[in-house]
């Protein structure tokens, strides 16, 4: 509270801006590529722990900071995350247009500090979004963020390489770990929206089924079931690929009555936690999980099964 009085708020939030560190990087300064991707990272970090330790700092997400930043217009920690999201689309999209554009390889130190700034960013959205109607408004129908954000993952996941093709199985675990995270952030709006639907009644703000329409589009649903996957073991390894699906199965409880809807499918996502299920029922096979654990994940898949069917 004493750091934003102070005036300190539009000060961490310019850090996340490229040019805002004194360092002019460009694409062959590699170590200070790195060193602003940590920056940045150590920034959204901080953004995230602040406002997700005490509710009453939840209007910090739309907050004007625009005196701190380069810019003339309006603009918020909320508004500058996202726009960290739309850099990396914009990226993406103009090295897969061919010719001077094209991919371009860069090392395994530069892409694992980009992916930790993802992470960090969707730690820090997830803090001012969660239980903030103003903000989740702000991030789904000004911008657009929802699906902004899955496609920025579905993109990351479809340029991940496997062990199998010359992969860094450690690097592909961040990219899987970044989806992770957020499916996670739709699973916990969309379960926070239908649990306090008082806090969405306000005709300013939105209504539960739209919230909940723009985490169950197309894009989501096909991420939400592409982490269940069979291959994904092979990409990151057994324990992880239990974690990861573990944790995806949550978010098809949570968005799967939106995504059979948004479908048209009844049986939607059936085929694929059944898979899950009979992946994990494998009594006295040496997979490593214990009796306990294993009766938990059965009874994960089992309480999903029953939410699709």
């Amino acid at each position: 509270r004493d750091f934003h009085t102070l005036g300190g708020w539009p000060y961490l939030v310019s850090l996340l801006e490229d040019g805002a560190h004194g360092l002019t990087p460009n694409e062959s300064d590699e170590e200070l590529l790195i060193l602003t991707d940590e920056i940045k990272a150590l920034a959204a970090m901080t953004i995230g722990t602040a406002v997700g330790n005490l509710g009453e700092f939840r209007d910090w997400a739309l907050e004007d900071v625009s005196s701190a930043l380069s810019t003339s217009t309006k603009a918020s920690a909320l508004s500058v995350l996202i726009d960290s999201v739309e850099h990396e689309l914009s990226e993406r999209s103009n090295q897969m247009n061919g010719g001077a554009m094209a991919v371009t390889s860069i090392s395994d130190a530069r892409y694992k500090s980009r992916a930790i700034y993802k992470l960090r960013v969707v730690y820090a959205l997830g803090s001012l979004l969660r239980g903030n109607p103003a903000a989740q408004h702000y991030f789904l129908w000004s911008t657009d963020g929802a699906e902004l954000l899955a496609r920025d993952v579905l993109g990351t996941l479809s340029s991940v390489r496997g062990p199998s093709d010359g992969g860094n199985k450690a690097l592909t675990k961040l990219d899987y770990k970044f989806a992770s995270k957020v499916l996670a952030l739709g699973e916990d709006i969309v379960t926070g929206a239908v649990l306090h639907q008082e806090d969405y009644e306000d005709d300013r703000m939105i209504s539960v089924n739209r919230l909940v329409a723009a985490f169950t589009t197309e894009r989501w649903c096909d991420l939400s079931l592409r982490m269940l996957a069979p291959s994904l073991a092979e990409r990151i390894g057994e324990t992880a690929s239990r974690g990861t699906k573990e944790r995806a199965l949550a978010a098809v409880r949570a968005l799967g009555p939106g995504c059979r809807e948004m479908s048209g499918e009844e049986n939607w996502g059936v085929e694929e936690v059944t898979s899950v299920r009979s992946e994990w029922n494998r009594e006295g096979s040496d997979d490593g999980l214990d009796s306990v654990y294993r009766r938990e994940l059965l009874e994960l898949a089992d309480g999903v099964l029953g939410v699709l069917q």
